[in-house]
């Protein structure tokens, strides 16, 4: 019997250890990113509360442990990471603290009563995506509680626990207070010795938040989930000038630089600050294209021009970045302009390097070296693999091999620009210290050409360099991240895209890595003239993600049931969505009768109740993506992500009879797949579409010279093509009557063009879409307001402001038209929104007063 028991014993351990890791395994494939608080920086209202079991929340016996990483970037206030609350109403917090002596601290304290375990941490510590590893166990037997931080246990005990807890826990602002600090959470466990609840948080949007095996177990207010952070470019400040401008970044204090030609912006990474220094005397040497590199051994910032001005003088000058004092450091100079060159320093920053570019209507390919004695750039000869002539290359900085990388760009074998050019995705070696070249690879990207912009940031552990991309040949184009392997070429794109003019040669793209936050940041350069320009500065944080990372974020974790949960889940959600509507519907009908106007947000995209009615071979593609059949039964359910993709895909390359070849959905829609390895699940892909158009009357697919096209007739309706024709035909000889143009407003209010879809191929179709609409939509809120319609006024200045969010005009006639509607006090609520998100967005303040705005002798310019 004795020994029966020892065996039943060892099962249940063993059991125990089997369950336990089972449970934990899908939290150790997962690659959370995590949930950012909104602290105490926000207001009271818009903080971050998370609570980890929000229902259902289970008994944890003998222990309750808690595993999360934490990050912290606070050095001003106090807050709570997180609460509990047991079953007696006893309250227990961890703080977090920057005290008065410079030194931040965790504390585990009883509510209202005292603290229990103080653990310092590290001033190194406080930074964005440092993640710090914190293990709680409360032992309820021992009354005990400890916490392992940084190697090291902090332990308290007399705490007067049972043996059996239901907590409350609540990460942030919680019932007993609202004090958060600037925080981000990622990868809890809550366990006990029988059960663990696992929480990856790599949710990229809602308030619900699932456990490891896809079940809703919590719920968060007002969440800022990291990952679209890693996704998405955050834009951080915009700068316009009447010169040309130079910018660069300085790493010793992570501040970005830009200089003109009397003073310093410098815009700080860290917390977005701007401030402006005039020089002690003004940049000596002409500014063309502002092309500049800093020495931090030197603290300066070296500006040069490599072909030198129609009248002889300094080429090359230097900025003490601590005295704001330029010196000129010589006349050197090369015969022809080299636009789109690279330039970097050896690893001890006592030699500079030129490399490539274009003029003269030739590419080249030399390397110069600055010699200061001489006050010339000094032609070096590189021995082993040849490069190119190019331009368009993206350079590193040396390694500590003294190397540096240099990668892809536009040229051809002979230099000269009468023969053409072509692109290269080839990676070149280049050691500074024996003059050696060795080519890593060369690859043919299946896609649209791309060349890279400046800089190549080398990932720390070598194995990967990054460069922001984009296809030059565009004057309107998008830039988007790729991650290259060094070993082999294979890479993948790892972020969304950022719009941008190309216009002139003169434009120019820095891609930067600010180490200490771990973040990208870009600063575009785009000329309108040679000497007016703008610079915006973007962001993205690391790790960043790729588009199918992302798009598998988005996609509902189905969680591992029976088959009788889906059916009761079914039913439950059925029910709920049939009261959900109805409960709508009752709502719409006294709104209709009451038309209050709602609570006013600035991002909100307009809808209006007509677009909800049901028509007959109907595709919307303004706002949400609707169908309806021949029998007006909306079908959008049955078109998969893939299949949607698909079908816009073709739609739009339709309206003209064009369509899209074999080979482009390809690349398209499976772009990590090599062409022929789609041709199966291509296939089945279109045929899944062509049933479900089959009950659509006016379009039919068909396949001819290995391109697919929709054939269309009148019978088909389609909100984006009758809202272009209109705008089509505003400058034809026969012009439209502004009346018409209002006529769509229906349509147009749904939202904008496939809003809800985050193809990148899609982003020019949008931005033409948004460029056609505005100059024709923007009149006409002042037309509308002036003729006494302050509601019609209001609805077209939220199209306007949808798609810019910035817009002066519109910003003053909603304003106006609230003020009207719902008083000025309301209209001066909402022009506090605005000021505050145009700060957090541009980085600079709003200029205008809200007394001159809604004057109405005054008109904004």
């Amino acid at each position: 019997m004795i020994k029966k028991g020892k065996v039943l014993i060892l099962g249940l351990k063993v059991y125990k250890i089997v369950f336990l890791f089972i449970l934990l395994a899908p939290a150790l494939e997962s690659q959370a990113q995590g949930l950012m608080f909104n602290s105490n920086d926000s207001l009271m209202g818009e903080r971050t509360s998370y609570t980890v079991f929000s229902s259902d929340v289970p008994a944890f016996y003998n222990h309750l442990r808690m595993d999360f990483d934490l990050s912290l970037w606070d050095n001003e206030h106090l807050g709570y990471v997180f609460n509990i609350i047991d079953g007696h109403k006893n309250s227990y917090s961890l703080t977090y603290i920057f005290n008065l002596d410079g030194s931040p601290a965790l504390n585990f304290n009883i509510d209202s009563k005292s603290n229990k375990i103080k653990i310092p941490l590290r001033l190194s510590q406080l930074n964005k995506r440092t993640w710090i590893n914190v293990k709680v166990d409360i032992n309820l037997k021992a009354n005990t509680v400890g916490f392992y931080v940084n190697g090291q246990w902090y332990r308290a005990t007399d705490f007067g626990f049972d043996s059996k807890i239901i907590p409350i826990i609540t990460f942030g602002k919680n019932p007993h207070y609202s004090d958060v600090p600037k925080m981000s959470v990622k990868n809890l466990t809550v366990s006990d010795d029988s059960k663990i609840y696992t929480f990856p948080l790599n949710e990229w949007s809602g308030s619900d938040v699932h456990d490891s095996s896809g079940e809703v177990r919590g719920h968060v207010d007002n969440p800022v989930w990291l990952i679209n952070g890693s996704y998405f470019w955050e834009k951080r400040a915009a700068f316009s000038f009447r010169e040309v401008a130079g910018a660069n970044f300085n790493p010793k204090d992570q501040s970005l630089l830009i200089f003109k030609s009397d003073s310093l912006i410098r815009y700080d990474m860290k917390n977005g600050s701007i401030s402006v220094q005039a020089f002690q005397n003004k940049v000596p040497i002409p500014l063309f294209l502002g092309k500049s590199i800093i020495n931090t051994r030197e603290n300066k910032l070296y500006a040069y021009e490599v072909l030198r001005a129609p009248k002889p003088g300094p080429c090359i000058a230097s900025l003490d970045l601590a005295a704001l004092k330029w010196d000129v450091v010589g006349n050197a100079n090369v015969k022809e302009q080299r636009h789109h060159h690279n330039i970097f320093y050896d690893k001890d920053q006592n030699d500079l390097y030129l490399f490539g570019g274009y003029g003269s209507f030739a590419y080249h390919n030399d390397f110069f070296r600055l010699n200061k004695q001489t006050d010339s750039w000094d032609k070096i000869i590189f021995t082993g693999d040849r490069i190119t002539p190019r331009f368009f290359s993206a350079g590193s900085q040396a390694n500590e091999n003294n190397e540096v990388y240099i990668f892809g760009g536009y040229g051809n074998q002979s230099g000269n620009q009468i023969v053409g050019g072509r692109h290269f995705y080839d990676l070149y070696r280049v050691n500074l210290t024996n003059h050696t070249i060795r080519k890593c690879w060369e690859i043919k990207p299946n896609e649209e050409d791309f060349v890279p912009t400046n800089n190549l940031i080398i990932s720390k552990d070598g194995r990967y360099f990054y460069a922001l991309c984009y296809p030059h040949e565009h004057p309107k184009t998008q830039l988007r991240l790729y991650k290259f392997s060094i070993k082999d070429g294979s890479y993948q794109v790892v972020s969304g895209t950022i719009p941008v003019r190309s216009e002139r040669i003169e434009s120019d793209i820095n891609l930067f890595f600010n180490s200490l936050q771990d973040e990208f940041f870009c600063a575009i350069q785009e000329f309108t003239d040679p000497n007016r320009s703008t610079i915006r500065i973007l962001a993205l944080e690391f790790p960043p993600v790729s588009r199918q990372d992302y798009e598998r974020s988005q996609k509902a974790i189905a969680p591992a049931s029976p088959v009788f949960k889906y059916v009761i889940f079914g039913g439950a959600a059925i029910l709920i969505i049939g009261i959900i509507l109805l409960i709508i519907k009752k709502r719409r009908v006294k709104e209709d009768l009451q038309e209050p106007l709602e609570e006013e947000d600035i991002s909100i995209t307009v809808t209006n109740k007509k677009n909800d009615e049901k028509r007959a071979n109907a595709i919307y593609l303004l706002g949400e993506f609707t169908v309806y059949d021949k029998n007006s039964r909306d079908i959008t359910y049955l078109f998969s992500p893939k299949i949607k993709q698909l079908f816009i895909l073709l739609l739009l390359n339709s309206r003209n009879a064009t369509g899209v070849v074999s080979k482009k959905i390809s690349t398209i829609l499976w772009p990590d797949k090599d062409v022929v390895k789609t041709k199966n699940i291509k296939g089945v892909t279109i045929n899944h579409l062509r049933n479900i158009i089959a009950d659509i009357t006016g379009i039919e697919l068909t396949f001819l010279n290995d391109t697919y096209c929709f054939k269309l007739d009148d019978n088909l309706f389609c909100d984006y093509f009758t809202v272009t024709s209109a705008l089509e035909h505003i400058n034809a000889p026969q012009k439209i009557t502004e009346a018409t143009i209002l006529q769509y407003f229906d349509l147009i209010a749904r939202g904008g063009l496939l809003q809800h879809i985050p193809e990148t191929w899609l982003d020019d179709i949008k931005l033409g879409y948004e460029e056609a609409l505005m100059p024709v939509i923007l009149p006409e809120v002042k037309k509308v307001y002036e003729s006494g319609d302050f509601r019609r006024a209001l609805d077209i200045a939220r199209v306007v402001l949808n798609i810019d969010p910035f817009s002066d005009i519109a910003l003053k006639y909603k304003l106006k038209a609230l003020r009207r509607i719902k008083g000025i006090e309301y209209a001066r609520k909402v022009y506090d929104e605005f000021i505050a998100e145009y700060e957090k967005s541009l980085g600079i303040s709003y200029q205008v007063p809200f007394d001159k705005i809604c004057s109405n002798k005054t008109e904004l310019r």
